[in-house]
């Protein structure tokens, strides 16, 4: 596998001062010259002896992200001068092919084909179609624009099917994720964007879903990407805003694990795990709004899972997927750390069987909040913007229901929050008015992104005890970290990865 740099540029000499900076970082550099056009024999030929690297030259029109005018004519004589120049490879659209011909010295052809606006709906009669314009040792690139998590597995798993070096992979911001994980199914190249290190303006992707390549070096494993890469991730909707990548990730890279973790953002979930078939792809962790779909279509769950009836973790299992939800205990232990803390804040001792816990919300965080709080032989009651939906999540789990404009009023001893509200998703937002926060009592907010909430902001100025999300979020991780490697994390490093996502975030 290789990791191809592509840069662009509008004058050849900065376009090859900046590409030979960043050589270090490329296993491939592509040059790409459609804002420049040919610069000669003599300029090409002084880059590749420079590069120490193989090289590919590139003059991409906008039928495949690129700015190139001229003919057909230009454009196959720009490839045939790079190629006598001494390029690893020259990469021709597809149509073009037969016109190119044979290529000079030891210059190897990328026949690609772009389709900028959707993956397409018949990929083998799109792939034959380039096959039957292709010469001997010629390799083929497809790429498709991803419109969808759905749609971007569906480009991954040709890609792995057909085997055989077909580089594949999607372009767009809904199929970034296989630029990562192409390599593993089988994609000799993968294309990245040049590191945003020179503070230069032209120093930008390519094309649309490229990734820095120090942001994806990061992501690999210590030994680089095999096609025994193990592959998880968090599944949500949104899900950029998720630290589960980069905390994740370092932990496993951290253990010396051959493993990436990156990010889905499916609209169907049921279509996204149906997709999931290639057996690298080991588990997820699952957050909003998949936890009911993910326990659903788990073949299998655990105890906290059924009682929750929601699922954050879901792991292969031969063919299947078996839920786990590691936030019930992850809440349990927060919830018994923060009264413990609480107590000693007030000097008096607290029962949890004494305690009455008030959730906010109804969705899956919400239920696994309230198995924790029985867990724990506490009492508590939910409230929901949906009075129906707050009522029957209470029925279920037995506990009470208060209707959302009675929360000021209600008495309690702790207040758990557990919708999105706040979140960088729904920022500068409190859930409730802060004289709706009885004073003196525990408040554990499960937004950790960003750590310091309005709600708990408001929960200090009235005297409580504020536990921020991070605490919950890294104690589900570790769990979840277990669950995925069968190994015990380093939970200092866990809590360090989070502790610097925030500090990059702030």
């Amino acid at each position: 596998m290789a990791i191809v740099v592509s840069h662009k540029g509008s004058d050849f000499d900065a376009l090859a001062a900046r590409a030979l900076r960043q050589a270090a970082l490329a296993d491939v550099i592509e040059l790409r010259l459609d804002k420049i056009g040919n610069p000669g024999l003599e300029k090409l030929r002084a880059f590749m002896q420079s590069a120490k690297k193989p090289v590919i030259v590139a003059c991409n029109r906008a039928d495949a992200f690129g700015e190139f005018e001229g003919t057909d004519g230009e454009l196959l004589e720009l490839l045939h001068t790079a190629a006598e120049a001494g390029a690893g490879f020259v990469d021709i659209p597809w149509y073009l092919s037969l016109e190119l011909g044979e290529v000079a010295g030891k210059c190897h052809r990328i026949v690609s084909r772009h389709d900028i606006e959707r993956v397409p709906a018949d990929l083998p009669k799109y792939l034959e179609e380039v096959r039957e314009v292709l010469y001997e040792g010629d390799l083929i690139k497809l790429v498709g624009q991803a419109t969808s998590t759905e749609e971007a597995l569906r480009m991954l798993n040709f890609v792995g099917e057909v085997g055989g070096g077909l580089i594949g992979f999607c372009s767009g911001e809904a199929g970034a994720f296989t630029r990562i994980l192409a390599p593993i199914l089988g994609s000799p190249f993968t294309y990245a964007a040049p590191a945003a290190v020179d503070g230069d303006p032209e120093n930008v992707p390519t094309a649309p879903g490229q990734i820095p390549v120090g942001d994806m070096l990061a992501s690999f494993p210590p030994g680089g990407l095999s096609q025994e890469t193990a592959i998880f991730g968090v599944v949500g909707n949104p899900a950029k805003h998720s630290y589960s990548p980069r905390v994740h990730g370092m932990t496993l890279k951290a253990a010396k694990l051959d493993a990436v973790y990156v990010t889905f953002e499916p609209t169907d979930f049921d279509l996204f795990l149906e997709r999931i078939t290639h057996e690298n792809f080991r588990g997820f962790s699952i957050t909003a709004p998949f936890k009911g779909d993910a326990f659903r279509l788990a073949s299998a769950s655990d105890g906290k899972s059924k009682s929750a009836s929601a699922v954050n973790t879901l792991l292969r299992d031969g063919k299947g997927w078996r839920g786990a939800n590691t936030d019930a205990t992850a809440i349990e232990e927060t919830l018994a750390a923060g009264f413990r803390h609480h107590a000693d804040r007030l000097s008096r001792p607290l029962l949890m069987a004494n305690m009455h816990t008030l959730i906010l919300g109804t969705g899956g965080a919400a239920r696994a909040a309230a198995c924790a709080v029985v867990a724990l032989d506490g009492r508590f009651s939910i409230a929901g913007r949906s009075e129906a939906k707050a009522k029957a999540l209470a029925d279920e789990l037995g506990g009470a229901s208060v209707k959302w404009e009675e929360i000021a009023t209600t008495p309690y001893d702790a207040l758990i929050h557990a919708t999105p509200v706040g979140s960088l998703a729904q920022p500068d937002r409190s859930p409730i008015p802060e004289d709706w926060i009885r004073p003196e009592t525990l408040v554990l907010d499960a937004v950790y992104r960003p750590i310091r909430t309005p709600l708990l902001m408001s929960a200090r100025s009235r005297n409580c005890t504020a536990i921020p999300g991070g605490e919950w979020f890294v104690r589900q991780a570790r769990e979840q970290f277990q669950l995925f490697t069968q190994t015990e994390p380093d939970s200092n490093l866990l809590r360090a990865a989070f502790e610097t996502a925030l500090g990059e975030d702030s």
